[in-house]
């Protein structure tokens, strides 16, 4: 009996070991006027898990598109590309998205964002399934205070 018990322990214990724990922070996109249909989203994700997980992707409410992407700088020229395999997250890591780095990338607004209002985002982590976040509009000028 004592060996059965022993033995439950321990494939309960291995069945948790290696599990992400995402913790999403600090969520903020920036205010827009009127005719831009564009703008940034940032927001910090934090894996307290002793598993790996991944971003995979941002769901928006329609007719808004949202998209991972990543600002580099190389010779003093900036450009921002699509980061197609997701956002890796490791075990153990905090992963800010901001402002000239990792970001999500809002497309597709009819109508201005205005400072004070949330836009609702869903994040699709591969391990840790969905997130649904509400991101404050910050004004274009300021951004959140961190």
């Amino acid at each position: 009996m004592k060996a059965l018990l022993l033995t439950s322990l321990l494939l309960l214990a291995s069945c948790n070991r290696g599990a992400p724990d995402i913790i999403v922070s600090d969520p903020w996109v920036r205010e827009t006027v009127a005719g831009q249909s564009g703008t940034a989203a940032y927001v910090t994700i934090q894996n307290k898990g002793s598993g790996d997980d991944r971003l995979l992707s941002i769901g928006a409410p329609q007719p808004i598109t949202a998209t991972l992407h990543e600002t580099s700088t190389e010779n003093g020229v900036s450009s921002m590309r699509a980061l197609e395999n997701g956002l890796a997250v490791p075990a153990g890591a905090t992963i800010p998205l901001n402002p000239g780095r990792a970001h999500i990338m809002i497309t597709g607004l009819t109508t201005p964002l205005r400072a004070g209002e949330t836009l609702k985002l869903t994040l699709r982590f591969e391990r840790s399934g969905e997130k649904i976040v509400d991101f404050k509009v910050a004004p274009a000028m300021g951004g959140m205070a961190h």
